[in-house]
């Protein structure tokens, strides 16, 4: 499962972080330009919208964007509506990964601030130096390595998320609460799309029934 918009609203706080950070350093990107490329980690996009920034700005950037979550956003982030519930029923049939790009220190910050236990997922995969992040499949593999199983699906808000696991051949469900339509979620051609993560235990249970 991806985290941002999957499981939580926290795109305002990665937003405004951001926003903030960007702005301390002298330049300024809207707040539409960014949401467009909401779901990869912005060290991979900063350049294109900022076409002159130089690389130790783009690290301090982030290293601002978080400092900036953890002592202003975090109290724009919040569950998805009948995440928990969500959550708990897929537990008694399957084992759940934390799939993110985000880093450590930022998913245990958004897990608070939206009132999720990191207990509930059997393992979270976070975004470190020697994985690429989504849409690659890195974070996918890892998870599947951990478990030591072949992944039956991976959930997401973005395209991202739909081309990471059709390159680790995982089939993925698609939902509706991010910022990508439901007509570019479906060009990438993703199994399943729901409006959300609440909709995602009764489509299991009638499409791939356990029992």
């Amino acid at each position: 499962m991806d985290l941002d918009e999957t499981l939580i609203n926290s795109a305002n706080a990665h937003i405004i972080a951001y926003r903030k950070a960007i702005k301390k350093h002298g330049y300024d990107v809207s707040r539409k330009k960014l949401l467009k490329k909401f779901g990869v980690p912005a060290e991979l996009y900063i350049k294109d919208l900022i076409p002159n920034i130089t690389d130790s700005e783009i690290e301090s950037i982030g290293k601002l964007h978080d400092n900036y979550l953890q002592s202003t956003s975090k109290k724009y982030v919040s569950k998805i509506r009948g995440c928990l519930s969500a959550i708990k029923r897929l537990k008694k049939s399957y084992r759940l990964a934390l799939v993110t790009n985000c880093n450590k220190r930022n998913v245990d910050l958004l897990l608070k601030g939206a009132r999720l236990n990191p207990k509930l997922f059997d393992i979270i995969v976070y975004n470190k130096e020697h994985l690429k992040p989504k849409p690659f499949p890195d974070e996918i593999i890892k998870a599947e390595h951990l478990l030591k199983l072949k992944a039956d699906f991976m959930v997401g808000d973005t395209t991202y998320d739909i081309i990471a696991a059709r390159r680790a051949k995982v089939p993925c469900i698609a939902v509706l609460t991010g910022h990508h339509s439901r007509t570019k979620l479906k060009k990438e051609k993703p199994y399943a799309i729901l409006k959300s993560i609440k909709y995602l235990p009764d489509f299991l249970d009638a499409t791939h029934p356990l029992s």
